[in-house]
């Protein structure tokens, strides 16, 4: 019997149509200044996308905590097809940047909107605690990427694509080879 995804599509495409209508109502109501589209800045998005999805694979291929990641996410995001990967990458990038980037940073600054991207990727185990810290790492880089190109579209573009091809790629790699994940 073939294994299905346990990722739980409509709630997560519920939560991040909330995350996006309250990014929306904070950025009106505190009258923040967004710029949602641009070119600066994406040139930039490809190649740290690029840079980022490799040192991912070199991470995986190196140590056991990255191994673990993957296989943790594996457990959830596998098998999706292409156009549900996709889906999530976009959802996930537009409504987490209009929220961390456009409400977050442009509210309170670069450091507590890192901090704060950084905390809602926070550990359920002890095995996820390099997710968290990569992802306040990550809000670093979408964070300064998004002050250097003054538009969302370049670190919309980024998160993007750093989650559709680790998306991907797990896929590929897990779905080849399922007996890995038990």
């Amino acid at each position: 019997m073939a294994r299905s995804s346990t990722i739980p599509l409509r709630s997560v495409l519920f939560f991040y149509a909330l995350m996006t209508l309250a990014a929306g109502i904070w950025i009106y109501a505190a009258r923040l200044p967004v710029t949602l589209i641009g070119i600066e800045g994406l040139v930039e998005a490809y190649f740290l996308g690029i840079a980022l999805f490799v040192i991912s694979l070199m991470l995986s291929a190196k140590f056991q905590w990255a191994k673990e990641l993957e296989r943790l996410f594996a457990e959830v995001l596998t098998p999706l097809s292409w156009p549900v990967i996709f889906l999530l990458a976009l959802l996930s990038s537009v409504s987490e940047e209009l929220f961390f980037r456009g409400a977050a940073q442009n509210q309170f600054g670069l450091i507590p909107a890192s901090l704060l991207f950084g905390l809602i990727h926070f550990p359920v185990r002890k095995t996820m605690i390099p997710w968290t810290l990569m992802a306040v790492v990550m809000g670093f880089l979408l964070g300064g990427l998004y002050i250097y190109a003054g538009n969302l579209l370049a670190p919309i573009t980024l998160h993007f694509l750093i989650n559709f091809a680790n998306i991907w790629i797990i896929n590929q790699k897990y779905m080849s080879n399922p007996s890995v994940l038990g």
